[in-house]
């Protein structure tokens, strides 16, 4: 399709389109995000701490043996941490304009899962000495990658894609009332990461004989 027809095809409905932008907007986006955080909650065991906003701020959970401190920025209390985002920003590829498009499946864009240090909690450890480090352990914990982890050794972290929904599972759930039934591509996920994080648990603790930890403090 040409832009010039498809600028025609526009214009023809363009207030069908700010319909359906609003509806996407304001009410599935938000069940989908919603769905979302409670499908982790419910997943990670006692032994898990995080931050279950993705709806209105974020998304980040981490063992609770990892805690440094307390504060009011969850991801800052932590040596490391999972979030969920969008492949592009860890290979500055395309990207989808609705994070619901990122969900399902498609050839833009997928969500991921990464594994992120917080720099600051270690003693001495800038930017350049964690991404030698992480190579290093990226080469003595092949486990990881094995398991379907990519390495981004630009950032010295670990990201793992998530399956896009197949569109008519999503579109079933949402008329049942219930998008928590199309989220299995997240569960598995979790799966992974529940597999897999002995292994970032050596890394952490690599990582605190190497550079040291701050000392714990109360902070609001």
């Amino acid at each position: 399709m040409s832009n010039v027809n498809a600028a025609k095809l526009i214009i023809e409905n363009i207030q069908l389109l700010e319909q359906s932008k609003k509806l996407l907007e304001d009410e599935i986006s938000v069940e989908l995000f919603e769905a979302v955080d409670e499908v982790i909650k419910n997943y990670m065991d006692a032994e898990w701490d995080g931050y279950y906003k993705f709806s209105e701020d974020y998304l980040a959970f981490a063992p609770s043996q990892w805690k440094v401190k307390d504060s009011n920025k969850f991801h800052q209390n932590y040596f490391a941490r999972y979030t969920l985002s969008c492949e592009n920003e860890e290979t500055n590829g395309d990207y989808n304009h609705w994070w619901l498009s990122s969900f399902l499946k498609n050839d833009v864009d997928r969500i991921i899962f990464n594994f992120y240090p917080w720099q600051p909690n270690f003693a001495k450890c800038t930017t350049k000495d964690w991404k030698s480090f992480a190579n290093e352990q990226n080469q003595l914990n092949p486990q990881i990658e094995q398991s379907g982890f990519k390495y981004n050794a630009t950032s010295g972290g670990w990201y793992l894609a998530v399956n896009g929904i197949e569109p008519e599972i999503f579109i079933e759930s949402y008329e049942n009332g219930n998008l928590v039934d199309a989220l299995t591509p997240i569960s598995e996920a979790l799966e992974t990461i529940q597999k897999t994080n002995p292994y970032f648990d050596q890394i952490v603790q690599a990582a605190i004989v190497k550079f040291g930890r701050i000392e714990a403090e109360e902070t609001v």
